[in-house]
């Protein structure tokens, strides 16, 4: 057995330790002599034969524990001891846990007198315990099996109880320990394989009454590799918890790595012709507000908003020509204007992360009547954040000052959007914006407050957003 605390020298305890040794070896001197007082001290062949059975078992234990993590393993010395009080007697088991103290004592004389006199102590309060059940079973079959598995039981608590005690005083003694803190870190982790420890004890007891060794050797090795099983099981959840949570700190930062050299692109072309970056913000925004007021999940909230932010992104690489040409377009710069989303899609579908965002941004152009672009998708064809990005876009384009007109008054531009409904927009996310627009300021509906400020490339490049109204999250 090994109690878990080191004899080696410790000068400050070094003394202490001593004394706490010795009354621990006079307890257990006390112990012995009392029961062999009260109870008598039987010599019987069967006796001999399992002590010596035992006390192979409980060497055993501390030989080749099952190790099953780096950090703990799992032994049958506790097992094989608990087993022991109840077949034996306290006095024997004490005799069959001796070599394991010489075994885990080593050359301190120090270390194997308090591995003996920690045995000695444990084995005779639980088989004190067992007293009131039974004698020895061994001995004594009279006992009915319930009574039996019931006082092995309660042995099997107090032996494991006394243990943890001995050692807790023991710390407290050695290293000036509190208990508390021994508490929490030394026997309260292990709580439940002690309790199942007992439990298996118990019913290998119980088996061994029942059907004979066999039975109890196949129910304690049964119990033992269940334990094995969890605790593995136990440690490999942890390590794919782990890896999860690495891997999802790994893509949050692809994302936003992703997100940042996105922006830059918008920013970018917004600094060529004064509005794209503006457009963008302000989409990001109504779209994010739309999100929320409509009751969808906050991360649904949060890639619209990102969707919002980018759904321009095909722009990029089109001709200078026509991205920054006054006044209508002719047939041959519109055509190529219509392919970014198609071009904005692409760009994004080529990062995972972006997924789903993409193919909003390829349908933010759709219309409820099957006259958008690119695929003419109608009504319920078109997912409901296309829809929210088509409406937040459009309102957002009436309001800001292009580079070849001026802005819409809010009031104009309900309009236009209430003109729009089931044909252009679809009614739903219309009314709902308009819902956000009778709750908000003015610069909200002209997209002209710090809300919709662009950040520089200083801030990472990305729009920063806060909790703002009810609607959800806003720009700081």
């Amino acid at each position: 057995m090994d109690s878990g605390v080191a004899m080696g020298e410790n000068k400050p305890g070094e003394h202490r330790l001593r004394t706490y040794v010795g009354v621990l070896a006079a307890l257990a001197t006390a112990l012995v002599g009392s029961w062999v007082y009260l109870f008598g001290l039987t010599l019987d062949a069967r006796l001999i034969v399992g002590t010596l059975i035992l006390g192979s078992l409980v060497l055993l234990g501390d030989l080749y524990a099952l190790r099953v993590s780096e950090q703990s393993a799992i032994g049958a010395w506790d097992i094989a001891l608990m087993v022991a009080v109840v077949m034996v007697g306290p006095t024997w088991a004490a005799l069959a846990a001796v070599p394991s103290a010489i075994l885990v004592g080593g050359r301190s004389p120090l270390r194997t007198t308090y591995e003996l006199a920690h045995s000695v102590v444990i084995v005779h309060l639980a088989g004190a315990v067992f007293s009131f059940v039974s004698g020895p079973v061994l001995l004594d079959g009279s006992a009915p099996p319930a009574a039996v598995l019931y006082g092995a039981l309660l042995s099997g608590v107090v032996l494991t109880g006394a243990s943890e005690a001995v050692s807790a005083a023991t710390y407290k003694v050695k290293y000036e320990r509190p208990f508390g803190e021994t508490w929490q870190e030394v026997v309260q982790p292990y709580l439940l394989p002690d309790l199942v420890n007992v439990l298996t004890a118990a019913f290998g007891v119980l088996a061994l009454v029942l059907y004979g060794p066999v039975a109890a050797v196949v129910t304690v090795a049964g119990a033992m590799c269940s334990q094995v099983l969890v605790y593995r099981s136990r440690e490999q959840v942890e390590k794919i918890r782990e890896l999860t949570d690495r891997l999802s700190s790994m893509e949050d930062a692809l994302a936003s790595s992703n997100t940042t050299f996105a922006t830059m692109i918008i920013r970018d072309l917004g600094r060529r012709d004064g509005y794209t970056h503006r457009h963008a913000a302000a989409t990001a925004v109504y779209a994010a507000d739309l999100a929320r007021e409509m009751r969808l999940e906050d991360s649904r909230a949060g890639r619209l908003r990102i969707a919002g932010l980018l759904h321009n992104i095909g722009l990029f690489g089109l001709p200078e020509e026509i991205l920054f040409a006054t006044g209508r377009p002719n047939s041959v710069a519109q055509a190529r204007l219509t392919e970014h989303p198609v071009r904005g899609e692409q760009a994004l579908a080529a990062v995972p992360e972006f997924g789903e965002v993409a193919s909003w941004v390829r349908w933010h152009h759709e219309r409820p009547d099957g006259r958008g672009y690119p695929d003419k998708l109608r009504g319920a064809w078109i997912p409901v954040e296309a829809k929210i990005l088509a409406v937040a876009q459009a309102y957002a384009a009436m309001v800001l000052d292009g580079p070849s007109r001026p802005g819409m008054n809010p009031a104009d531009a309900r309009r236009e959007l209430g003109g729009g409904v089931d044909t252009q927009f679809d009614g739903v996310v219309v009314r709902a914006f308009l819902r956000i627009l009778d709750t908000e300021s003015e610069g909200y509906r002209m997209a002209d407050d710090h809300r919709f400020a662009f950040f520089s490339l200083e801030n990472g490049g990305r729009l920063g957003f806060r909790e703002g109204n009810d609607h959800g999250a806003v720009p700081r």
